[in-house]
């Protein structure tokens, strides 16, 4: 299944890698995982599987339930901003966390009063 193989691997070549998040990115954990779906045999043994999976790749790509619920605030559950959930997932971020071993959820939502009192 070759034909398939493509097909994916064309399909996340539209997926962005995050280098903040070297090691830990979801884009380069899909292409190894279909990387090594194919050189094992894996790709072969289901297509219908694969099929589904092509096209929940396709809808997160082209951000369908994003675009057919859009959103009306602009921070996240926690209370941060796009840019404060981007740092904080950040590999430097992360590190600055584990030198200061303090949980991670203390350390966002003091940054996110923080944010609150400042405006």
């Amino acid at each position: 299944m070759a034909a398939n193989f493509k097909r994916i691997t064309a399909l996340l070549e539209r997926w962005p890698l995050d280098h903040n998040k070297a090691g830990r990115d979801i884009g380069q954990f899909l292409r190894d995982f279909v990387q090594h779906s194919y050189k094992t045999g894996k790709l072969q043994e289901n297509p219908q599987h694969w099929d589904k999976q092509f096209l929940a790749l396709q809808r997160l790509i082209n951000n369908e339930h994003g675009n057919k619920y859009p959103r009306i605030n602009t921070s996240s559950a926690t209370g941060l901003t796009l840019d404060q959930c981007t740092v904080a997932l950040s590999n430097e971020f992360l590190e600055h966390l584990e030198q200061e071993d303090k949980p991670v959820y203390k350390k966002l939502f003091s940054s996110s009063e923080k944010t609150k009192e400042k405006e």
